[in-house]
């Protein structure tokens, strides 16, 4: 149903029946009638030629593997402000609901974009992880600065390595971030674990610090972190060493395990032990 390797879907909060899907090559499409027929949004391939030489991968996998879409954000306040974080290629933006698109990569060094969101009730301050830092802007994507004050190697060139992450509700708003020392690719260049981490912030990004009772160097990484579908203090953690980046071997299944908290990250506890690497997870309401 859809050219590509679809790799990230998100469903409208205004109206289930409308799904985009990014893919790669970058592209994205959309459907009104809950995925049964697609429409590309091709506005996106007008954006200028220097913003789309950014759209790359590293070079021993030129013509292996494309660049593309990693995570899209289309603000729950307005369902025409549409933000897609690419891998790798920057963070584009359209506020016509996907007519036409610009570039709102501005301040980041490294484009290898994982996951953007805004901070709640906000259309100006947004925060995104990537492979080599997580910033935050406060004029909607025009400028980014890193954010990172308390991670473990913080502000370094290649280590502070950010993945997904997640807002908890609650009095502070407390944002929890999954993270390692460096990306897949410094792994297997310094032949070492993630060296993995679950930060939190309650001060809106400006500072972070370790959840109670993990270490700093697991050795593995939070490659997916999702809430509890009925219980809002709880959430959940899929870990790894293995990698979705490039250069894995797809037949070897790594090492994990599977993490759960009932006080919004503060402490965890491991539910599911032994595990391959946890890359992606789901869980259901009772």
């Amino acid at each position: 149903m859809l050219d590509g390797d679809a790799g990230t879907f998100t469903v409208d909060s205004h109206d289930e029946r409308v799904v985009s899907a990014g893919s790669g090559p970058i592209r994205l499409n959309r459907s009104a009638d809950s995925g049964l027929t697609w429409e590309p949004l091709d506005g996106l391939l007008a954006l200028p030629d220097d913003v789309k030489a950014n759209w790359d991968v590293p070079g021993g996998y030129r013509g292996r593997i494309p660049p593309h879409v990693r995570h899209i954000f289309v603000h729950p306040d307005d369902t025409k402000l549409i933000y897609l974080a690419l891998e790798h290629g920057g963070v584009v933006l359209s506020r016509d609901g996907g007519e036409t698109w610009e570039d709102a990569s501005g301040g980041i060094d490294y484009l290898d974009m994982q996951m953007q969101r805004s901070l709640p009730g906000d259309k100006q301050r947004y925060f995104v992880s990537s492979a080599r830092g997580f910033y935050g802007s406060a004029d909607g994507g025009r400028h980014w600065l890193r954010t990172e004050a308390g991670m473990p190697w913080g502000n370094s060139d290649f280590y502070s390595y950010s993945h997904e992450w997640l807002y908890c509700p609650g009095d502070p708003l407390r944002m929890v971030l999954g993270g390692a020392r460096g990306s897949p690719g410094v792994w297997r260049r310094e032949e070492t674990d993630p060296k993995g981490y679950i930060l939190l912030s309650d001060d809106e990004g400006a500072n972070w610090r370790p959840a109670a009772n993990l270490p700093t160097d697991m050795p593995w990484a939070p490659w997916v972190m999702l809430h509890h579908p009925t219980d809002p203090p709880a959430m959940f953690a899929g870990m790894g060493d293995g990698a979705r980046g490039f250069g894995f071997d797809p037949n070897v299944r790594g090492r994990g395990s599977f993490y759960r908290s009932g006080d919004r990250g503060e402490t965890w506890d491991c539910v599911l032990p032994d595990l391959p690497s946890v890359l992606t997870a789901w869980v259901a309401a009772d």
